[in-house]
């Protein structure tokens, strides 16, 4: 698989990051929500343990549709991959010759793509991309 080295964007649910230390905004949340500082602390770190593994995922979605940009040639690539928490979707951003173009996909056809990585399903993402990219004429190229 090509590697994807560019950047893989997911909003934090916290403002801070470390999973050791809360806020005072966090200490005041648990109280409110009824958690002592300690679960609230396990349920952050929790939380943290899942956005990067999401990141991680975004990684590897990148590196597939990086090898779908190889196929097209220069100058198409990957430039980031980011995850919307609000429709959960990715968002690629895509560099293209007439410039960078936006495809977003659905988080379960992602995690189809990711759990099983057939050539079937690797063949779903690619016509997907295709499609988003305005590049049809690419995916029924081998069926005349």
């Amino acid at each position: 698989m090509a590697g994807f080295s560019g950047p893989v964007y997911v909003k934090s649910g916290f403002s801070n990051p470390d999973a050791r230390s809360l806020s005072e905004t966090e200490r005041a949340a648990a109280g409110m929500l009824g958690f002592s500082e300690e679960q609230f602390r396990r349920i952050k770190f929790e939380y943290l343990q899942t956005e990067e593994q999401r990141r991680e995922r975004g990684k590897a979605l990148g590196g597939l549709v990086q090898e779908v940009m190889q196929e097209l040639g220069q100058p198409y690539q990957v430039n980031s991959v980011t995850w919307s928490g609000n429709t959960l979707s990715w968002k690629l951003e895509i560099g293209t010759p007439q410039g960078a173009h936006n495809v977003v996909l659905p988080w379960t056809f992602v995690d189809d793509v990711l759990d099983s990585r057939t050539a079937t399903e690797i063949r779903r993402l690619r016509n997907m991309v295709l499609f988003g990219l305005g590049r049809r004429d690419l995916i029924f190229e081998g069926r005349k």
